[in-house]
């Protein structure tokens, strides 16, 4: 993304506190569910996501301190995933809640006093701190999602943090798409978080190949307007678009709108 056109950045400060408050609240959330065998997302339990939490806010953490990432090969996530889940052995809910919480001094260890700037991120690929930060903010904010919907507890996705979430994935999209469903697509998507006007990015697909832009560069197809929430569980792959349409919080517009229910299908899940 050229200077000019790519998304405003992310606060360091800012998603940092908002990312530790996040910790805070899926650790009280843990502790708080005493059977954790249900599933929350696929086939891991509440017992494994918290787990797998752990271990990718922990990757995360490495690459704002500037350590690197244990994801050198993304054909190899799923491996990765399961490796850095199996170190997690102590697993009551007392014992993932106390190592979540863990996760907070060591978060803020990590990013320190220091400036916003690169450091090497998954397949050594150079990405912000306040990046990688945000990625925290959104891990622990939809898997406690997860959690949640699997324990039957509510949960509030804060929509500041949801705008930082929003931003948090424009980075990766490019390498996101699917390349099947995506193959020959020419379209561009000013796609938008509803009432937070940084969080609003083109996506501009050329010939199925995907650039981020910060603000409309020329004319646009469609307009994915979404509620702060809304837009995050779609984004993940937890809810559908019907829902939320019918019930007022995503809508699309232009010339074409249809493509707005195309969209999500254009990537791969995260």
């Amino acid at each position: 993304m050229a200077a000019e056109t790519a998304p405003p950045p992310i606060d360091l400060p800012t998603v940092t506190a908002a990312a530790d408050r996040a910790l805070d609240r899926v650790a009280n959330l843990v502790r708080g569910i005493p059977e954790q065998s249900a599933k929350a997302i696929g086939d891991w339990s509440i017992m494994q996501t918290a787990a797998h939490l752990m271990g990718v806010v922990g990757a995360y953490i490495d690459i704002a301190a500037g350590n690197g990432s244990p994801y050198q090969d993304l054909h190899k996530v799923a491996q990765t995933n399961e490796d850095l889940m199996a170190r997690i052995t102590e697993r009551t809910p007392f014992q993932l809640a106390e190592q979540i919480q863990a996760l907070r001094p060591a978060l803020a260890a990590a990013v320190g006093d220091e400036p916003d700037g690169m450091r090497p991120g998954h397949v050594g690929v150079p990405l912000l701190r306040s990046i990688a930060v945000a990625r925290i903010l959104g891990e622990a904010t939809v898997h406690g999602w997860d959690m949640s919907m699997a324990a039957q507890r509510m949960w509030f996705i804060e929509p500041s943090d949801a705008a930082l979430i929003f931003r948090s994935f424009l980075p990766f999209l490019p390498d996101f798409v699917h390349p099947e469903n995506a193959k020959g697509v020419n379209a561009r998507f000013d796609v938008r978080v509803r009432k937070f006007p940084e969080a609003r990015a083109v996506f501009a697909f050329k010939d199925g190949v995907l650039t981020v832009e910060g603000e409309p560069q020329g004319r646009v197809d469609c307009t994915l307007s979404g509620a702060p929430a809304s837009m995050i569980l779609v984004i993940h792959r937890r809810i559908g678009l019907a829902g939320p349409i019918l019930r007022g919080q995503m809508a699309a517009w232009g010339p074409k709108p249809w493509l707005g229910f195309k969209l999500v299908n254009f990537f791969d899940p995260p």
